[in-house]
């Protein structure tokens, strides 16, 4: 339906034209109003929209005065100084070294092997240290110094005694101390003020110009710092102009004839080889006893590697529960072993031995076995038990005694056993007291002999504990008599001979000799 405009009854049409122009405006008004109230709150979303996203990506003025990475302008001016102040102040100076007595006791673990150092004046393998520092060279009443000590002349002050306690050899050529040195000038320092403090009037760092003050170090601070360093063993030199040299091994050619000899003897075990041939086979009787090897003798006894102790004696005793000394040395690791394998097979033997059977067993003659076969005794007329055999002929003195020998500690000018003393000689940078005196001297070189491995002896001494060389020398001890050891020249050994010695070889047997350098 068209809508038209229509006249009201009674209206006369001027009237009717009046009304419509005030509605007119009004609504034009309202219109008007909506569309700039619209306008206005669309300005004012911009407006805050704008403010929002200045105050996420450059951060409020409340938020940058926070930041640590943006300061106030105001500071920039106040750090700029402080950043120059910083750079014009001197740098710290490097704190002094603290040199002390304390320290100097540890340095002196490496000295007590050979000198005493309490009032009584005891001498050991070196004069008594007390009193040292001061005193005249070589004035220890009662002590046997070398012809170049005495000669030397002047006394200990602590300009003569670093240069010597650095390298004894150098400083005072031909005097007869074995040790090396310290090396460190620390430790040097740290080693005069321990000797100035052991004497009838003790002196300090101060007194003996170490430094300018004294300084006691606090246990619980040397405590803490030992548990935190790292343990470095010290090096240990090797005597100078000696070359030391493993056993020579077997070369190619020598290995397949073992093996092909031993072939042999297996063949003969498998066509039927009963005892009494076995007893009488020409491998046991000389010369080709001297000769055989390993590969020959296990062909038969085997079962000497095999065999595996008991885990318990026959009284229920746990092996465990009856360990012997050299059981809970370093170089015994692992379960209980039989003899043979702890010499021939187990891994410390072969690094440091070169054992033959034939080193023990040195072949034998049945008839000296039979106490039947005897000038006075009629055949068949023995006891059921020998009175008497002498199978295999092994002799102790020629061939266990060589290493197993008793600890003389007596004729070393020690104080007693090592397994009793040598927590005095040694700490966690040097583990072999050993080596205090046998690096570089007193040093018969015996091991250079073809049954042992004398350049991995020498490795193993220098790399592990003490318990390498007493595991022979007296760990392992058999018999309540040392070796007459041959004394053979060491570098600058004393042409004096101790009474001990005096009947010793100077050359180790011709048999064990290793061969003659090309």
């Amino acid at each position: 339906m068209s809508h038209q405009p229509t006249q009201t009854a009674g209206c006369a049409p001027g009237s009717s034209r009046e009304g419509v122009e005030p509605m007119r405006f009004l609504e034009t008004a309202i219109i008007t109003v909506t569309i700039l109230l619209f306008l206005s709150i669309a300005a004012l979303g911009f407006f805050w929209g704008g403010v929002a996203s200045t105050m996420v990506f450059k951060g409020s003025p409340v938020m940058e005065g926070t930041r640590p990475d943006a300061p106030a302008v105001g500071d920039t001016a106040l750090n700029a100084q402080e950043s120059g102040a910083a750079a014009k102040a001197p740098a710290k100076a490097p704190a002094a070294k603290v040199v002390s007595a304390a320290a100097g006791e540890k340095v002196f673990k490496k000295c007590k092997a050979c000198h005493a150092i309490a009032p009584d004046g005891k001498h050991k393998t070196g004069p008594s240290l007390w009193n040292v520092v001061g005193r005249d060279v070589a004035s220890a009443e009662g002590f046997a110094y070398s012809d170049a000590m005495v000669a030397h002349g002047g006394s200990w002050t602590v300009d003569a005694l670093r240069p010597y306690l650095h390298n004894p050899k150098k400083a005072i050529p031909g005097n007869k101390m074995s040790f090396a040195g310290v090396k460190s000038d620390d430790d040097v320092s740290n080693l005069i003020a321990f000797l100035g403090s052991k004497a009838d009037t003790p002196q300090d760092v101060v007194a003996l110009g170490l430094s300018d003050s004294v300084v006691e170090v606090a246990a619980n601070d040397e405590a803490t710092e030992e548990e935190d360093e790292v343990v470095e063993i010290e090096p240990v030199p090797y005597p100078e102009g000696v070359t030391y040299a493993n056993a020579p091994q077997p070369t190619a050619e020598q290995q397949a004839a073992a093996k092909a000899k031993a072939a042999e003897i297996e063949k003969q075990i498998a066509a039927g080889m009963d005892y009494q041939r076995a007893r009488y086979h020409p491998l046991h009787f000389s010369p080709n006893i001297e000769n055989a090897s390993n590969e020959e003798c296990l062909a038969c006894h085997k079962d000497i590697l095999d065999h595996k102790p008991r885990s318990e004696s026959i009284a229920g005793v746990p092996v465990n529960a009856t360990l012997a000394w050299y059981q809970t040395l370093d170089t015994y690791t692992g379960p209980q072993d039989t003899f043979h394998y702890r010499h021939l097979e187990s891994d410390f033997a072969k690094e440091v031995m070169n054992l033959e059977c034939t080193f023990c067993h040195k072949g034998n003659d049945p008839r000296e076995e039979t106490p039947d076969m005897l000038p006075t005794r009629d055949a068949f007329q023995a006891a059921a038990t020998p009175e008497f055999t002498l199978r295999k002929m092994v002799n102790p003195s020629t061939t266990c005694l060589r290493c197993h020998g008793q600890f003389p500690y007596e004729v070393m000018d020690l104080e007693g056993p090592w397994h009793e003393i040598r927590a005095d000689m040694e700490y966690p940078e040097a583990p072999n007291g050993c080596l205090s005196c046998h690096a570089e001297s007193f040093r018969t070189m015996r091991h250079q002999v073809s049954y042992l491995n004398s350049a991995n002896i020498e490795k193993l001494a220098r790399e592990g504990s003490s318990d390498t060389c007493y595991g022979c020398h007296g760990g392992r001890v058999w018999y309540r008599i040392a070796y007459p050891f041959p004394r053979h020249p060491w570098p600058d050994m004393d042409t004096e001979v101790p009474e001990w010695a005096v009947d010793r070889p100077t050359q180790s047997d011709p048999e064990y000799a290793l061969p003659a350098a090309e």
